[in-house]
């Protein structure tokens, strides 16, 4: 299976999300920009969004790296030959979980039998780390894509954490976050996908999803 493919899925889904988010801003009366603005409704929509946000970009990003181990071709067409050891995308999981536990050769070789036992795969640290330690093909190439996703990738990464295990840690995660952007204080963590971008200006959330969606096009290119 090519690689674009898996990008115009994900990219379709963000479309979508983003005509979402601008329904809900177009029953507004004013621009949200403090805590109270959002109601108990508005939290529990963004929650959602938010999360089938995160569960997209995980999705395009373990598809990269499996199409690519497993054989693949870029949005370009140009082939990706496979990785010699990866048998199915279980043996990708599994050289995976072991590339994030130690640098130690040889990767390859495990298999996973569970995707709840696989690694955090929107997780852009966990990608620098796992690329290299298991030679994936145009690994190079990959990891320059992701790290330019890297800031918005970990943003919507924390906050989905922090809405999903809402407590006083997850909240000071949150604030840290914030020095980041033009932010108000929060009472949920939803409320910071209202924070603004400084060099566009533009909602954090928004801001992601275009984001995420460019860099996810350099990584399949």
């Amino acid at each position: 299976m090519a690689l674009l493919p898996v990008f115009t899925l994900m990219s379709s889904k963000f479309d979508d999300y983003g005509v979402e988010l601008s329904n809900f801003l177009s029953g507004k009366a004013k621009v949200m920009s403090t805590a109270t603005d959002f109601t108990l409704s508005d939290e529990c929509l963004l929650e959602g969004l938010l999360s089938r946000s995160w569960q997209e970009w995980a999705h395009f990003c373990r598809s990269v790296v499996v199409l690519s181990c497993t054989g693949s071709a870029t949005s370009t067409g140009v082939p990706i030959v496979a990785h010699p050891n990866a048998l199915s995308p279980q043996h990708v999981g599994g050289a995976a979980a072991k590339a994030k536990k130690t640098p130690a050769q040889p990767t390859w070789g495990n298999v996973v039998n569970a995707l709840r036992n696989e690694v955090t795969w929107g997780d852009t640290d966990v990608l620098a780390t796992i690329l290299p330690r298991m030679n994936v093909p145009r690994h190079g190439h990959l990891l320059a894509a992701f790290s330019q996703a890297h800031e918005s990738a970990k943003a919507i990464q924390t906050i989905r954490n922090a809405a999903a295990h809402f407590n006083a840690e997850t909240m000071a995660d949150m604030v840290a976050l914030s020095s980041r952007y033009v932010a108000f204080q929060i009472t949920h963590p939803t409320q910071a996908l209202f924070w603004t971008v400084p060099a566009s200006g533009d909602y954090l959330f928004r801001y992601v999803l275009d984001d995420l969606k460019e860099n996810a096009s350099i990584a399949i290119s």
